[in-house]
């Protein structure tokens, strides 16, 4: 089996005639990946596109040195090409306000200042016109001292000094970041709209934070994740802006991997929506369809030969400390987390009293395929949200989609 690894990607050189002679590795220095975008026309310089805490940014490897500048410094979401045949050169760019968008840019020497790019596209008018909370990046400091680092989705009308309902939106992967851009996070503007307030943690386990950031976990998955989670809304509640008594926490992939820790390991949260999650290590290692990447996370060893390794870190061995409704989302065929994940922590649930719904979709992949499910996931998602974290409307049960079909 290929060893997974999460080391950062670094570009290899020689020229074309120098056959065999060794690789010169250049951006040695750079805490992150590079790769190649497209190079400058005297070849001096190579440009590419990478996350940078919660932004995309453009960068620049230099050729000669093999150092690593930043080019850009917008608080967005951006990627920089050039078309082959016309050398244009298009910046695709988005933050808190602005869908993504296509623009040119005159010159590579031009690309850091965004008054000079000229859009393209305007696919999307109709959201100048819609009220649209704002987004700040935040860092806060968690239990161990590192500084962690996401995306503060404030609701429509914000006023300092009122706190909020809270939803803290986990990303997948672990290895992805939440970036400011438009309307990430399972619909955060939806929540926004409704007066919630929402953090984005960039957990111990994601990128663009550096490699120890984005290795940290390796051997003890949960743990530094989690801590960074619950600090990051402890953060809020002392900053005034999160009601500690309506907090809701949810996720998918990744994300429902840690919504089914918090689970486990609080009652803090009133709501908890978990989407494609694990439950037990060792029953998903032969079901999933990534069995090097359970390996590496897990302390690089098979659960044959150390079964304790897995079963410590599945919230299945926990779960009689589960006392917060908890909503479920799986797709039928999922490679990835396979639904029967989804069942052990539903029936689990059931057993034990606490209040839980199971949404099965069909499909044979990782997210929800269609759209009208797509919707049913997030309508649902939020009326639990809303029934257990600020005490409104109904909860919501599959039973009520089938109605609709009527």
């Amino acid at each position: 089996m290929e060893k997974f690894t999460m080391t950062n990607a670094r570009v290899y050189l020689r020229a074309v005639n120098d056959h065999g002679q060794p690789f010169r590795r250049l951006g040695g220095t750079f805490d992150g990946d590079v790769s190649v975008g497209f190079w400058s026309r005297d070849g001096g310089t190579i440009y590419f596109n990478e996350g940078w805490k919660a932004t995309n940014q453009v960068f620049a490897l230099d050729v000669a040195t093999g150092t690593v500048r930043q080019v850009t410094n917008e608080r967005g979401s951006l990627s920089l090409t050039r078309d082959d045949d016309s050398g244009v050169l298009l910046m695709s760019y988005a933050d808190g306000t602005t869908p993504s968008t296509v623009f040119t840019v005159p010159s590579l020497e031009q690309a850091p200042a965004r008054a000079s790019w000229k859009p393209l596209t305007d696919a999307n008018p109709q959201v100048r016109e819609l009220a649209i909370g704002e987004q700040e990046e935040i860092t806060w400091k968690s239990k161990d001292g590192t500084m962690v680092g996401g995306v503060l989705v404030k609701p429509i009308g914000f006023r300092r000094g009122t706190r909020y309902p809270l939803i803290v939106a986990i990303h997948g992967g672990p290895a992805s970041a939440d970036v400011l851009g438009f309307n990430g996070g399972y619909n955060s503007q939806v929540y926004s709209g409704a007066g919630y307030v929402v953090l984005r943690p960039n957990y111990r386990g994601s990128t663009n934070y550096g490699h120890k950031h984005k290795n940290d976990i390796v051997g003890n998955y949960f743990a530094p994740g989690y801590e960074d989670i619950i600090t990051g809304v402890d953060y809020l509640i002392a900053q005034g802006i999160a009601d500690p008594a309506r907090m809701g926490a949810l996720g998918w992939s990744a994300g429902g991997h840690w919504s089914n820790w918090i689970l486990v390991q609080t009652d803090r949260f009133k709501a908890i929506s978990s989407g494609a999650g694990t439950s037990n290590w060792i029953s998903m290692y032969a079901q999933s369809d990534v069995q090097r990447n359970r390996q590496f996370y897990l302390g690089d060893r098979l659960p044959y030969d150390n079964f304790d390794a897995y079963w410590d870190q599945s919230p299945l061995k926990y779960i009689k400390r589960a006392k917060t409704p908890t909503m479920i989302h799986v797709v039928e065929g999922d490679p990835r987390v396979p639904s029967p994940q989804s069942v052990e922590l539903h029936m689990a649930l059931k057993q034990l009293g606490v209040p839980t719904e199971l949404f099965m979709y069909p499909g044979n992949t990782h997210g929800i395929p269609d759209p009208r499910n797509q919707l049913v996931k997030a309508v649902s998602e939020m009326a639990w949200m809303d029934y257990y974290v600020r005490g409104k409307g109904k909860k919501f049960s599959w039973r009520d989609v089938l109605q609709t079909l009527n």
